[in-house]
């Protein structure tokens, strides 16, 4: 049966390293490669993930310079007002709780039927911005502008029904494209990074996320510290961020200084998940950490914090994973010292990562343009 072609658009911020951009990039990929036509519109063309979206997908770019946060939403609005009325899409997808704001108003503005689908990667609730404070008093009328919600995790969509007052049947759980094939030929490079030589006598502990307030690197520089006074332990951060200097500042503070590498960005995470002693986690709040999924494809020890929202999902209250609760950094630390005497069952692991395929996801977001091109309303 032949595929019919649909139109599908893509509302994001930029193409940021971090996990809901990479994840998105991929996606499209898939819906273009299963022969439909895809576009971004992004705030800015450019950021780390740009490098993996195929080049035939086109890109509109805003083009929109640093200034106030609210003086790009607010030209955000007017410029995607434009676009809107100029183009043709059967549904667009807003990924991330403000672009959605921001795609909500501006299709009321420009007075075109165009199926709108929010995508949320995080927690509603716990989100921080200042738009939020807009859509807080809003939310009524913003709720109504969305044909559905997709919830990357049932945490993110449970969060939401608490705090909207959208109807159940239209917020839907479609988990992210985490596992795509190249994973695994990925996990057999060699990162090259001489903490994870074969042959070491230290323990190393990879990190993965930005460096935010979100992320709670500064959790882990405290737990690492606690894990040095005994052994030698590494801790590789991949990432970068606003708070990198200040992390700097309390590693020299802690003593730990030539224990934390900041690596960076890498293209490749997987070779470092593979090859290190354990993946940790110790974020404030999460939708659906990319970083679990992604580990435990390469078969990697896992200690998390059990925070709200996709720790507890991903790793199956535990099964495949160390939970850990938030906050408890001495807790932290043994269940880091307990991981390492236990040795992974890495073919169980890699088969509770297939849960969480490109092809699953791209089958959940298709499913739902054809239910709005079709007209169904919820």
């Amino acid at each position: 049966m032949q595929t019919i072609k649909r139109r599908i658009g893509i509302f994001m911020h930029q193409f940021d390293g971090g996990g809901a951009e990479r994840m998105t990039v991929i996606l499209a990929n898939a819906l273009y490669e299963a022969g439909h036509e895809v576009t971004f519109i992004v705030r800015s063309g450019k950021g780390e993930s740009r490098y993996l979206l195929r080049t035939e997908i086109p890109v509109i770019d805003m083009d929109i310079a640093e200034r106030s946060k609210l003086e790009k939403n607010i030209r955000n609005i007017r410029i995607l007002a434009g676009v809107l009325k100029g183009q043709e899409y059967d549904v667009l997808f807003c990924v991330t709780a403000e672009m959605s704001q921001v795609a909500a108003i501006a299709a009321f503005l420009c007075r075109k039927r165009i199926p709108l689908v929010e995508v949320l990667h995080n927690t509603l609730s716990m989100e921080t911005h200042s738009f939020q404070k807009i859509r807080e008093k809003a939310i009524p009328l913003l709720d109504r502008q969305f044909d559905r919600v997709i919830a990357v995790s049932q945490g993110v969509r449970e969060d939401y029904l608490r705090v909207s007052n959208a109807s159940g049947q239209k917020v839907v759980t479609v988990c992210n494209p985490v596992i795509y094939p190249q994973i695994y030929q990925m996990a057999r490079e060699d990162s090259g990074h001489p903490w994870l030589v074969k042959e070491r006598k230290w323990h190393t502990l990879v990190l993965s996320g930005r460096l935010s307030y979100q992320k709670n690197h500064m959790f882990m520089l405290r737990v690492l510290s606690r894990l040095c006074r005994d052994e030698d332990y590494r801790l590789i951060l991949l990432g970068i961020g606003e708070l990198e200097e200040e992390l700097k500042k309390a590693c020299a503070g802690l003593g730990i200084r030539d224990s934390v590498d900041f690596y960076g960005y890498t293209k490749n995470p997987y070779s470092f998940y593979a090859d290190a002693d354990a993946v940790v986690l110790c974020s404030r709040y999460e939708g659906l950490p990319t970083v679990l999924i992604e580990a435990l494809a390469c078969g990697a020890r896992i200690v998390s914090v059990d925070c709200r929202s996709g720790p507890d999902e991903i790793l199956a209250h535990g099964k495949y994973g160390t939970l850990v609760e938030p906050g408890k950094e001495e807790l932290f630390a043994q269940a880091v010292r307990e991981s390492l005497r236990e040795r992974p069952d890495k073919d169980a692991l890699r088969r509770r990562a297939q849960d969480f395929s490109l092809e699953r996801s791209a089958d959940g977001y298709l499913r739902i343009v054809e239910e709005l091109v079709n007209g169904e309303k919820i």
